[in-house]
């Protein structure tokens, strides 16, 4: 009856789980291909990959989760030999010989690692109370009735061993060492003792089962579900809703784009809600919460958003309020740089850009909010094709640098995409500039588009102006379609992610290099013999090069292959690379919280003992070289991109 009850609030508590998860919205392909799927499970579940890259809490977790699968296989095999013996009269002997020595061992030693990760847990959470890890009254219930049903087992197994003997005590070495607590007891005593410990301990373990969904016990389901169910494709690939068809089939006041209020939420949005544990980690990396940790947060994102729609499922339809408004302000959402730093060491796999990026949507096009700069921003893009300046201004140092212009109808090797914002700024000219002067050095059949180019669309997009960002789409297609080439050549990021993971979307597909892998590929050739090279340099990750293209190695091959430069590395560096605070449009506005995150990231190239930053993105570099002067270290330190340092390193060999 105990155990029925227990199933009966567990079952009950899943089916409130699941019913809120089919009540959201179709959230594209997530069954498919699952042998992947199966690949991430085990390695996110059974080799606990995102769990262990932070060592103490990945230690203390380590601890607790084989452990508990060594009493769970060790549960699972007596009750099959018990249970199959009594109820359909097998006569099973499974744990016995070397089984029963292995697992009674094994399972002894299981409950004291349990105990160790326990005081690991609550040291961490209650002593060393590191700011990102909250804490709350269920975190301390939920640690004591772990460590209850450890000790009240070993005390179980004391009392059975105290009260009956048993010439393998020895391999329960933690109940053999209770059992003499039990031994001097008359013999109905101690039976009595070891009855009344043993309904103890099967009510902890019921109440265990039961209270599972309604805890933070629930992780243990919630976090392999949504690691199946995760997405496969391109981090980069934001969902796409085709707004000029769903302009012309709704009417106005029908018109659903984004996410504004919790119902809006797909069914995997949802999940992904349930599946946080609230641990901290995307805080811990999360660039805005670095510079102001009183305001944005990507807990607090997940978090808020996870409390409203609880509320709102027990609310009146007209009594459902906007998520922009009640669980957050309407700055809240714009302070997020879009890094995926937090996507990128979530342990649940929760998805918090594509979900934000939902909400700006929603501010954007239904509601008509967004930043001022921003939307300035945004306005010059839409009467001029991209948010920096006049057109005009494309073609006139094009003209005195001299590149090749690619005209409809002809064709090239490598199509030389230059992006707006080394086009519109003549800091930044420098760039393509010595990127031509490496492939005109190396043979290469490349051209340029010239006034022709316009603005890839990734700054609408990141700005929640998916409108204009179709729009900006189609007409780079069309362009790009009009040219033969083989290598669609860039040195932007966005421009980089925009077409190698969006535009096949609208049905286009190139064979996209970015510029730090192309000039690798020419230094593996041979085709480029760096010359010397001075100083030491830290290469800073762009996030949309590193993190969502995984593009880590041929920059710093290309570094190291210059003979004379020290390469170092900055404490953020690859995966979990700082973001230079550009990213999320804040080239395009600045929100004046905290302080600036490019100051964070130059302070960590100073401390690496560079003289030298060296990016592959012109963001990147704006921002980097825009900190160099407030921290006055621009006559100590330069930022240069890595086209312009290969450059300059065959020009020192000339030389």
């Amino acid at each position: 009856m105990l155990f029925a009850a227990a199933v009966a609030v567990f079952a009950w508590g899943m089916c409130r789980r699941v019913r809120s998860w089919r009540r959201g919205k179709e959230d594209g392909e997530r069954f498919s291909d699952w042998g992947k799927r199966l690949k991430i499970l085990l390695g996110e579940t059974l080799l606990q990959n995102r769990v262990r890259r932070n060592f103490y809490p990945g230690l203390l977790h380590g601890l607790l989760f084989y452990s508990f699968l060594v009493l769970f296989i060790t549960t699972l095999i007596v009750m099959v030999q018990y249970d199959g013996n009594l109820l359909f009269g097998l006569d099973l002997e499974i744990f016995k010989g070397g089984v029963y020595v292995f697992f009674s061992v094994a399972s002894e030693l299981a409950g004291l690692l349990i105990l160790a990760g326990l005081g690991m847990a609550a040291w961490r959470r209650y002593v060393a109370r590191p700011g990102t890890l909250p804490v709350a009254r269920e975190d301390g219930l939920v640690l004591l009735l772990v460590a209850a049903l450890v000790v009240t087992g070993y005390l179980v197994e004391g009392a059975r061993i105290g009260a009956n003997g048993d010439p393998w005590k020895e391999l329960s070495f933690v109940g053999w060492g209770l059992s003499p607590i039990f031994a001097g007891m008359a013999g109905e005593t101690a039976r009595g003792a070891h009855a009344a410990l043993w309904w103890l301990h099967t009510v902890l373990v019921m109440g265990w089962i039961a209270l599972i969904p309604y805890t933070k016990f629930f992780h243990m389901l919630a976090l392999p579900t949504n690691a199946f169910l995760s997405k496969l494709g391109p981090r980069g690939e934001l969902r796409r809703q085709d707004i000029e068809k769903l302009m012309e089939s709704a009417e106005s006041e029908e018109i659903r784009i984004g996410i504004q209020k919790p119902e809006e939420f797909s069914w995997k949005q949802r999940l992904d809600l349930d599946a946080c544990i609230l641990c901290g980690r995307c805080d811990e990396v999360c660039p805005a919460y670095m510079a102001d940790r009183d305001y944005f947060s990507p807990r607090q994102l997940i978090a808020r958003m996870k409390a409203q729609l609880d509320e709102a499922a027990g609310a009146e339809e007209g009594e459902k309020a906007d998520i922009v408004g009640r669980a957050f302000d309407e700055e809240f959402i714009w302070h997020c740089r879009t890094c995926a730093a937090c996507v990128e060491v979530c342990p649940a796999m929760i998805e918090h850009v594509d979900t934000l990026m939902e909400l700006r949507r929603n501010e954007v096009l239904i509601q008509g909010r967004i930043p001022e700069e921003a939307g300035r921003a945004l306005r010059l893009f839409e009467t001029g094709g991209n948010p920096f300046g006049p057109q005009s201004e494309r073609t006139d140092w094009i003209e005195r640098a001299g590149l090749r212009v690619v005209k409809p109808g002809e064709s090239v090797d490598v199509l030389y995409w230059i992006g707006c914002c080394v086009t519109f700024d003549p800091q930044k000219h420098r760039i393509a500039e010595d990127l031509c002067r490496l492939l005109e050095r190396c043979g290469v059949d490349y051209g340029v588009l010239g006034a022709d180019e316009r603005c890839c669309g990734d700054p609408a997009r990141i700005l929640g102006q998916e409108m204009v960002f179709q729009q900006a789409a189609r007409e780079q297609i069309e362009l790009l379609g009009q040219r033969g080439f083989h290598t669609l050549l860039t040195g932007c990021p966005h421009c980089y992610n925009v077409f190698k993971n969006e535009y096949p979307q609208f049905g286009a597909s190139y064979n996209v290099v970015h510029h730090t892998e192309y000039i690798e590929r020419l230094m593996a050739s041979g085709r480029i013999r760096p010359g010397s090279g001075r100083g030491r340099m830290v290469y800073h990750d762009p996030c949309y090069l590193g993190r969502y293209q995984g593009i880590y190695d041929a920059p710093r091959s290309v570094l190291r292959a210059i003979p004379g430069a020290e390469l170092a590395e900055m404490k953020n560096r690859r995966e979990k690379s700082l973001c230079c605070g550009a990213g999320g449009g804040h080239y395009f506005m600045d929100l004046k919280r905290g302080e600036r995150i490019n100051n964070l990231r130059v302070r960590q190239a100073h401390e690496a003992g560079a003289d030298t930053i060296v990016t592959g993105c012109a963001y990147c570099m704006h921002m980097l070289g825009d900190s160099l002067k407030l921290l006055n270290v621009d006559e100590s330190m330069r930022v240069i991109d890595i086209a312009s340092l290969t450059a300059e390193s065959l020009d020192d060999a000339r030389k």
